[in-house]
């Protein structure tokens, strides 16, 4: 390459460096703020790296068995009254002590509902919401 040569490839390439110059700074004012995208980039990723920690992901799983083991909880008393009046005809014949648990089970389902509702309502005031089953449009019922 003869030196009129490079004198033209480098007036060429000083020519693209000052459109490549120009073209950033356009977009950087085109950007309400670089720097600010810069700042929230960077939350962004440290967010990121927080949702996606080791430790907080065991913390959620744990706070999602504890709100099944609730649920299944709420839920036994109904189970129960359920299980009761679907084998009552069974349990009409079964001897005397049977149906004396079967009588105090269904005597005490009102109360049990009773206590459950007023859990759920403190649950619920502790700003809970999704944990007791009513919370869902379900009625706590089953």
């Amino acid at each position: 390459m003869s030196v009129p040569d490079s004198e033209q490839e480098l007036r060429r390439l000083e020519g693209e460096l000052r459109a490549v110059i120009k073209t950033r700074m356009d977009l950087e004012r085109g950007l309400a703020n670089p720097d600010a995208l810069r700042a929230a980039t960077s939350r962004a990723h440290r967010d990121r790296d927080a949702v996606t920690s080791p430790l907080l992901e065991e913390a959620r799983q744990g706070i999602v068995d504890a709100i099944g083991s609730f649920h299944e909880a709420w839920r036994h008393v109904d189970k129960c009254v359920r299980q009761m009046e679907r084998f009552a005809d069974v349990i009409a014949e079964a001897p005397p002590r049977v149906q004396e648990c079967r009588d105090e089970v269904l005597a005490a389902a009102p109360q049990v509902r009773e206590a459950r509702a007023q859990i759920g309502a403190r649950v619920s005031a502790a700003g809970l919401i999704g944990v007791v089953p009513g919370d869902e449009g379900d009625d706590g019922q089953g």
